[in-house]
């Protein structure tokens, strides 16, 4: 869902994300690193591939999909169901680039086939339909009933013996092999229409033709670790990072329970307050466990994203699968013109969404380790691409800088560290031990643990210096959550036992950032406590 981002930053800005408090389901986790279950194929990191995976790879990659291929429960108030994409380029009439010119192309290049055959591969255009298309909150009459998806049109829905509607649209799955082993299995979900918020005096805020919302599942050998719930426009705006051992399942398969009008993708059902609009009103997702269900389950469209992470060439999609390189929206440009337009920064209707063939390749929202009693370990790689930048800079020795925080002294009691403000907390950086560099070969490095009480390990990054001992380039940050075995959900640790499976990709020659906020010293006292005020 598009929503307000810019809006919203100043309400959720926080020095560092925080993990997601969590609701847990399920046995105990699986082993790091399992063993590939036959006929399992990993990603060979002798050899650069150039192009499209075997047709062997592919075959194995959509086995592993349907896998894991997740079961959506639908809200009991949902009236905007999915549809597969196909059905919504039945209902294009035009395409209008940004500046509202318009044009119509032959009916033809409305298909899966010849999408991306529009200028430019649809750069700067919407995907535009005519019929009424801002309900508030229900379609204005029989012309804009597709808006509602197959099943939520008249005698669409399916029911089962339970009473409960069946939807069997399509998911789009996008595999992304991370190398040694590690797969990302992206489940994309598309809707005709997304239903906004309603909010005071403006009616419902957010609307907009068509809708992209996603799960991620992370897999290591064939075998699940944890799933990323990537809702609306992802970050702080969602529920983040679980352990496999921690969500609600159907066998092996994750259940997702989906917010009613704007399908945010959440792992329990409820109410879901992830935002505030100018500090009057909550944005809140509602799901519950009462609505139609979506197994996905044999409707798992399998998609190759990349060549590998060696070259991390984006895969040219032809044939049916061309609409994948269109770049443009799916959806009518959003309207400008309403009154208070300059106050809440926009109208009823939005600008639909860019489609799923976007970056791929980034970690999971946050790093999963265990706590650690005394002192931290870390383990990571290097990318070739970040390797081969560093041995033009003379690189010779890396660091890593843990994150910590604690709530200021004030507070008191037990602390909710995700409804912290950066000026409720004091940051900070623990330097570890400056270890050599040692290119795409796993480095193994340790620092102490953040001192002081109520203090944790939050985040870390790396820090690269060449050969004279000069500073050259700094990464950005991870999030850490970590947990203690035989427990549920996140713990808040000092330390923390890291073995980071995803490789670092950054330009080494961009502009520096900054170190932690400007109220935090540039280091920390030797013991690796925060300074007193």
């Amino acid at each position: 869902m598009l929503l307000l981002t810019v809006l919203l930053c100043a309400t959720l800005a926080n020095a560092l994300p925080h993990p997601p408090q969590q609701v847990p389901f399920g046995p105990s986790p699986p082993s790091p690193h399992p063993t590939p279950p036959p006929g399992f194929q990993t990603y060979d990191d002798t050899v650069a591939q150039d192009k499209p995976s075997t047709p062997e790879k592919r075959a194995a990659m959509a086995k592993l999909l349907d896998k894991y291929a997740p079961v959506f429960k639908l809200a009991s108030t949902e009236r905007y169901y999915p549809s597969s994409v196909p059905f919504m380029l039945e209902h294009y009439d035009f395409v209008e680039w940004e500046n509202g010119t318009q044009f119509e192309p032959t009916r033809d290049v409305f298909s899966s086939s010849r999408l991306d055959s529009l200028p430019h591969h649809g750069k700067r255009q919407h995907l535009s339909v005519t019929p009424p298309h801002n309900p508030q909150p229900l379609v204005d009459g029989p012309e804009s009933y597709f808006l509602y998806g197959p099943s939520g049109m008249p005698d669409g829905m399916e029911y089962g013996e339970d009473g409960r509607g069946r939807v069997h649209d399509e998911v789009y799955g996008f595999w992304v092999d991370n190398g040694r082993g590690v797969v990302d299995l992206w489940y994309w979900t598309f809707y005709p229409y997304n239903l906004g918020k309603e909010v005071g005096y403006f009616g419902w805020l957010g609307n907009h033709v068509t809708d992209w919302e996603r799960l991620r599942v992370r897999t290591v050998n064939g075998t699940a670790q944890s799933a990323d719930f990537n809702t609306h426009s992802g970050g702080a705006f969602s529920a983040g990072t679980y352990r496999w051992s921690d969500m609600e399942r159907q066998g092996e398969r994750p259940i997702a329970y989906v917010a009613s009008g704007s399908h945010g993708v959440w792992p329990t059902p409820g109410k879901h307050v992830y935002a505030q609009l100018l500090n009057l009103w909550q944005l809140v997702d509602m799901t519950d466990d009462h609505g139609a269900i979506w197994d996905t389950k044999g409707h798992v469209v399998p998609i190759e994203w990349w060549t590998g992470p060696d070259l991390a060439h984006k895969i040219k999609h032809t044939g049916k699968e061309s609409w994948l390189e269109f770049v443009g929206s799916f959806g009518n440009r959003g309207d400008s013109n309403c009154w208070w337009h300059s106050i809440v920064g926009i109208c009823q209707l939005v600008g639909g969404p860019p489609g799923p063939n976007r970056w791929f390749g980034d970690p999971p929202d946050c790093i999963i380790g265990g706590a650690a009693p005394d002192h931290s370990t870390y383990s990571f790689y290097l990318s070739r691409n970040v390797t081969e930048q560093a041995r033009a800079l003379n690189v010779s020795t890396v660091l890593v800088e843990q994150i910590c925080a604690r709530p200021e002294v004030a507070f008191d009691g037990e602390v909710d560290w995700n409804t912290l403000r950066a000026d409720q907390m004091t940051v900070w950086t623990v330097p570890g031990r400056a270890i050599p560099f040692r290119g795409t070969a796993q480095h193994h490095a340790t620092a102490d643990p953040c001192g002081g009480g109520r203090s944790a390990a939050k985040a870390y990054r790396l820090a690269l210096y060449n050969t004279a001992g000069e500073r050259v380039s700094t990464s950005s940050l991870r999030v850490l959550c970590m947990y203690e075995p035989g427990k549920r959900g996140w713990v808040l640790s000092p330390a923390a036992d890291i073995d980071d499976v995803d490789e670092w990709r950054w330009m080494l020659k961009e502009k520096q950032r900054e170190d932690p906020p400007s109220h935090t010293p540039p280091s920390p006292t030797s013991n690796g406590r925060p300074p007193e005020y």
